[in-house]
């Protein structure tokens, strides 16, 4: 393999593990805000903090969120208002809540609980009128960021990022000498691009700036599907080199045809080398 050839292919190859890197990054952002996933996650940090007098939209810098005040209140009411009733309907701050009658039975929890449910489904499938950086900076309290708006940003990144692999692992294949061993390198690379998502949450909470702190208390939600992505890719990757290291020594007619056919390739390019060198030769 030439210097240049062998240059390019290294540059590729670093081009391939940043791509797959990102593809796997938007892959579990994608996955993690799935609605079911952000109820039950938003859920349970929001009762956690409730449980110790705290709340987790007080905790955003939202003045707006007080659930479990506006709880209180609606439950004192609700006891009448069920007797002749399926649900419990009020206004919070411009949103309607619903709270089933059956969950004041189960306690003041249950009712906190179907209350932050109910907040949190107005808030996933909100229709915002900016793009997803200006809401960024737009946002009071940046709900959006766990919304299926965000869902579908990153889902529309991982899309492009799969395309760019694609053609970078195409171009691969025609830069690799040895054909058989493109699997092996594709798959190595793919392996090694998944293990930055073991430590992605702890390294972007490094980098977020104290007045951001509270992009803190999402980082759990963006990132609740690492440890699934990262498998998906690693076995993936050990799946992709198994079949090359199977296909590069087994013996079948299949694979001795393409190294044959490789070998004559590389004998005739040799040879056309050496008919070049002694033409240029005589000429001298």
């Amino acid at each position: 393999m030439g210097f240049f050839r062998g240059g390019l292919l290294f540059t590729v190859c670093i081009l391939l593990f940043v791509s797959l890197l990102t593809a796997n990054l938007f892959l579990t952002l994608s996955t993690s805000l799935k609605y079911e996933n952000v109820q039950k996650e938003v859920s349970s940090l929001a009762l956690g903090l409730s449980n110790e007098s705290g709340d987790f939209f007080s905790e955003l810098g939202s003045e707006e969120f007080n659930f479990s005040h506006e709880t209180d209140e609606a439950q004192k009411v609700m006891s009448k208002h069920c007797q002749n009733n399926i649900n419990y309907t009020f206004d919070f701050e411009g949103r309607t809540i619903s709270v089933p009658c059956s969950t004041l039975e189960q306690g003041k929890e249950a009712v906190i609980n179907e209350t932050i449910n109910s907040i949190i489904k107005d808030l996933y499938y909100k229709e915002y009128d900016c793009g997803f950086w200006k809401c960024l900076v737009k946002e009071q309290a940046p709900f959006f960021l766990v919304s299926q708006k965000a869902r579908d940003y990153w889902k529309e990144k991982l899309y492009i990022s799969l395309v760019v692999s694609l053609f970078l692992v195409l171009l691969i294949f025609f830069l690799v000498e040895k054909k058989l061993n493109w699997p092996v390198l594709v798959g190595s690379i793919l392996i090694l691009s998944a293990f930055p998502l073991l430590k992605i949450k702890d390294f972007i909470s490094f980098l977020i700036p104290e007045r951001l702190t509270f992009l803190l208390l999402f980082l759990n939600i963006f990132f609740s599907k690492a440890y699934a992505v990262f498998w998906i890719s690693f076995v993936s990757g050990l799946v992709i080199v198994g079949l090359g290291l199977g296909l590069k020594f087994s013996n079948t007619e299949f694979v001795r045809k393409i190294t044959e056919k490789q070998d004559k390739k590389e004998a005739e390019k040799k040879a056309g080398e050496k008919v070049l060198k002694k033409k240029k030769t005589k000429k001298k």
